[in-house]
C-alpha cells in the first residue's frame, strides 16, 4: 500500500483548489489538523461530525477531506472535542469549503450538474473568492428535472412550481438561498433555481419572480462535490479512499 507524505498531498489539494486565494477570506480552507502521519487512505465526508470522525478512524483513514470543518462558533464546546478525537485517532483533517464551491469542474455545483446531465455554460453567485453557482440548459420538463435531482441526491426535494417552462437551470448547492443569487440567475436567463435549503423569503421571491424553485437539502446537494474531490485526489496519488458519511440531516 502506497504511503505519501501528508505535506505532498496537502500541497496538491491547495493547488487544485487554489486554496491560498480563499484563505484570505476564510482561513479554514486547507489543513486543519496535522497528525504527522503519512497518507495511505483518504476519507470523504460533508461534515466534521463525531460519527464521520469515528468512522474514519475505524476505516483506517489517515486524511479526512470535508466540506464543512468544525467551526468553533457553530460547534461551540464540541469544537475542541472533535479536534482532540481526530488527533487521538491519528486522522488529519483538510477542509475544502468555499474553495470547493468555487472550483471549476470538480466543485459542488459542477459535480451536482454533472450528475443531472447539465453542461455548465456559465457561473454566478460570487462567494468569498469565486462564483459558487453554475448554470446550464435543461432539455426536459420540470418533472423530469425533479426526478433527476431525487436520484442524484438520494432524496425527494421540495418543489415550488411557479411557471410551466424549465429550460435553463441555476444551481447553488447548500445554503444558496440568497434572493440576490436567485435574481442573478434570473438575469442570466434561468427559469429554475436549484439549491439545498431556503427561507420564507427564498420561496416568496421565487414565486413573485416567476421562477421554479427546487430545495434538495444542504447536505445532499453538497455531498457530490466532496466525493469528487476525494476521488480525484485518490486517483492522482493511487491511494485508497472511502466515504465516511452521516445520514443526511438536511
Amino acid at each position: 500500500m502506497a504511503e505519501l507524505d501528508l505535506g505532498e498531498v496537502v500541497a496538491w489539494l491547495d493547488a487544485l483548489l487554489d486554496a491560498p486565494k480563499f484563505r484570505m477570506e476564510e482561513p479554514e480552507n486547507g489543513l486543519i489538523v496535522d497528525t504527522g502521519r503519512p497518507v495511505s487512505r483518504i476519507g470523504a465526508a460533508v461534515n466534521t461530525s463525531f460519527a464521520a470522525i469515528t468512522a474514519a478512524g475505524v476505516a483506517g483513514v489517515d486524511l479526512l477531506l470535508v466540506h464543512h470543518t468544525s467551526w468553533p462558533y457553530i460547534d461551540l464546546g464540541m469544537h475542541v472535542e472533535k479536534l482532540a478525537l481526530l488527533r487521538s485517532l491519528g486522522v488529519s483533517l483538510y477542509c475544502a469549503h468555499a474553495s470547493l464551491d468555487g472550483a471549476p469542474d470538480i466543485g459542488t455545483g459542477d459535480s451536482l450538474a454533472r450528475l443531472l446531465g447539465i453542461t455548465v455554460t456559465d457561473r454566478f453567485a460570487e462567494y468569498e473568492a469565486a462564483p459558487a453557482g453554475v448554470l446550464g440548459e435543461w432539455p426536459g420538463s420540470l418533472d423530469a428535472l425533479v426526478a433527476a435531482v431525487a436520484k442524484a441526491v438520494g432524496g425527494q426535494p421540495e418543489v415550488h412550481r411557479n411557471r410551466d417552462r424549465c429550460d435553463r437551470v441555476g444551481i447553488v448547492t447548500g445554503a444558496g438561498s440568497y434572493t440576490s443569487w436567485l435574481d442573478q440567475a434570473r438575469t442570466l436567463g434561468c427559469d429554475t433555481y436549484l439549491t439545498g435549503e431556503g427561507s420564507m423569503f427564498t420561496r416568496l421571491f421565487a414565486r413573485e419572480a416567476n421562477m421554479n424553485l427546487i430545495l434538495a437539502g444542504h447536505y445532499r446537494t453538497e455531498a457530490p462535490g466532496i466525493r469528487t474531490l476525494a476521488e480525484r485526489c485518490a486517483e492522482h496519488f493511487a491511494l485508497d479512499w472511502s466515504i465516511v458519511e452521516d445520514d443526511p440531516i438536511a
